[in-house]
């Protein structure tokens, strides 16, 4: 998908349940799966103005090949969750309703998770295209929004993963439209049709085949986790950061373009501990300051802190990006 769904009426739950059901099918989800989704979509949907006074969805696909994940989004401003293992209980409501919702969403997707405090709420619902495997270290998301109006986005997210080694890259085609996105969409393919694992040298091979478009600036995270470390590299203003505890530290880059004249990337290593949380931006998204006291926020799951950091951080002037990897999976609901 390219961007929110607005939820401010009853017509936005059936347009919800037809966005999963698509996005489901097209990765080849059984028909079961495909229905479990669109249930989840649906009450999502229906929890956002029952509960939220409207808000919006957003339904988006990340990972490496043959592992991607689903991800059901949905964000809103109401009055909050105050007791979310309450209301998890089948029965459980604070409307008139069935009191259902949450309870059937846990039951029928692979993972959910909720970050909800007064006048901001995010619910996430993953569908994984292959099970997870028990003690599976890989916690991640990433999202994409096009610039308004734009039906194509300038922007990807992108994963390569062996479980223990994730490599992740994220491009920003220069501008946005049609052209930003062929630039986009051509460094996707690139990366994965690169050879090695060492992010200076990928994006050099990306560079290499994004000459004679318009470009891309981008950076290149790989996180060993068995190993506790973090090599980066990255050239143009694409944003990353890694917290750990009351640290946030920026990662630097190097002025370029991908594409263009030739560059060496700012490139380096970093040892991170098990609680350290990674989150790559791109200019459509305002500075992430303070990041240092959302405390509450980093102990939730990846997809979780994904969608809030993209929902409250939106310039609205550009298409936008975001990933965030765990160092080690968050417990969720």
């Amino acid at each position: 998908m390219i961007g929110w769904l607005k939820v401010k009426e009853s017509s936005a739950v059936a347009e919800a349940r037809r966005r999963a059901r698509r996005t489901a099918n097209a990765l080849g989800f059984n028909s079961t799966k495909v229905e479990h989704a669109a249930i989840v979509a649906t009450e999502v949907a229906q929890n956002i103005l029952r509960h939220g006074g409207g808000g919006q969805i957003l339904i988006e696909v990340f990972g490496a090949p043959s592992l991607e994940r689903m991800h059901v989004v949905g964000q809103d401003e109401g009055p909050g969750i105050t007791r979310i293992d309450r209301m998890l209980r089948d029965g459980e409501t604070t409307k008139n309703s069935p009191g259902t919702g949450l309870g059937a969403m846990k039951r029928l997707s692979d993972r959910l998770d909720i970050f909800s405090r007064p006048g901001r709420t995010v619910v996430v619902a993953e569908f994984c295209r292959q099970t997870v495997r028990l003690g599976d270290p890989v916690d991640h998301a990433g999202f994409k929004l096009a610039y308004p109006g734009e039906r194509r986005c300038g922007d990807i997210v992108a994963a390569r993963s062996s479980h223990d080694r994730c490599i992740y890259f994220l491009a920003d085609g220069l501008g946005h439209g049609s052209k930003a996105a062929v630039a986009a969409a051509l460094a996707r393919k690139a990366f994965y049709e690169s050879e090695g694992d060492d992010p200076a040298d990928l994006l050099l091979q990306i560079g290499d085949a994004l000459s004679g478009t318009r470009g891309a600036v981008g950076a290149i995270v790989a996180i060993e986790r068995s190993k506790g470390t973090l090599s980066h590299a990255g050239i143009g203003n694409v944003s990353t950061l890694v917290v750990q505890g009351k640290d946030v530290r920026r990662l630097a880059v190097r002025d370029g373009l991908l594409g263009g004249r030739t560059t060496t990337p700012h490139q380096g290593m970093i040892d991170i501990e098990p609680s350290a949380v990674v989150i790559m931006h791109s200019d459509g998204l305002n500075t992430l300051r303070s990041l240092e006291t959302e405390t509450s926020l980093l102990q939730r799951s990846a997809p979780v802190v994904a969608a809030d950091l993209l929902a409250n951080n939106l310039r609205g002037r550009d298409d936008a990006s975001i990933i965030v990897t765990r160092a080690s999976q968050a417990r969720t609901l």
